[in-house]
């Protein structure tokens, strides 16, 4: 029998809507300007990732800039991540998009790992 994802999770999922703003790294692209970003809301989130409803499809194993806007879009935290799934939505038009975070400076993670502590309250 088949393990089920939900089940395999070390992190807590916290249900947050939150509008934030992908960039999907071209592989090879040296500037951003050869980069899509694309407007996203996010579904749950962890300390570890996303669950995020994308209105285009996503390639799996893409690279991923994250801005995750802070006090009403006055600052935004940048994180790094790598799109691990993405499914069609069901009913609906869009995609689930799972991303696993990484490769974010330590400053930006500790602020992440606040926000997601505060959320969990």
């Amino acid at each position: 029998m088949a393990e089920d994802y939900a089940e395999r999770r070390k992190h807590q999922r916290i249900d947050v809507v939150q509008a934030i703003y992908i960039e999907v790294v071209a592989r090879g692209s040296r500037h951003e300007s050869e980069n899509t970003i694309v407007k996203c809301e996010t579904v749950d989130i962890s300390v570890a990732g996303l669950k995020m409803l994308v209105p285009e499809a996503i390639p799996q194993g893409s690279r991923l800039n994250i801005a995750v806007p802070l006090d009403d879009w006055k600052d935004n935290l940048e994180l790094e991540g790598e799109a691990m799934w993405v499914k069609p939505v069901e009913e609906g038009e869009g995609y689930w998009v799972g991303l696993r975070l990484g490769d974010s400076s330590y400053e930006d993670m500790e602020k992440w790992f606040r926000v997601v502590h505060r959320l969990s309250r």
